[in-house]
């Protein structure tokens, strides 16, 4: 998966209000959103050590928007419930995007360091 151009092909469509959506554009993770997942966490006895649901709760944060291919946009917001009902294959889908952007993330950082 290459997430370059920023627009993520779900693994299967999703459905929100009624609309059916493909493809999914997801922004790099910032230190607030980690911030934010774990206190949410802390609300229900997660944190870091649930990993699933901590990425879940990043996840919810890093998704911008989803589209389909009629030009329909939905710009969230997004919640743990959507994510549960879009099913494993989507989440692994999410999941290799936010591994893919945070990885790229790293890189640019670095390279900016040497300059």
């Amino acid at each position: 998966m290459s997430v370059q151009n920023n627009l993520i092909p779900f693994s299967t469509p999703i459905t929100i209000a009624g609309v059916n959506y493909t493809h999914f554009e997801m922004r790099e993770s910032t230190v607030d959103d980690m911030f934010e997942a774990e206190m949410e966490l802390v609300k229900t006895g997660g944190g870091t050590h649930t990993p699933l649901v901590f990425n879940g709760q990043m996840m919810v944060r890093q998704i911008t928007q989803v589209s389909n291919d009629q030009g329909a946009t939905f710009a969230g917001p997004f919640t743990m419930n959507m994510l549960k009902s879009w099913g494993t294959k989507n989440y692994r889908a999410l999941r290799g995007a936010q591994v893919e952007i945070d990885l790229l993330g790293e890189v640019e950082a670095s390279d900016q360091k040497e300059s």
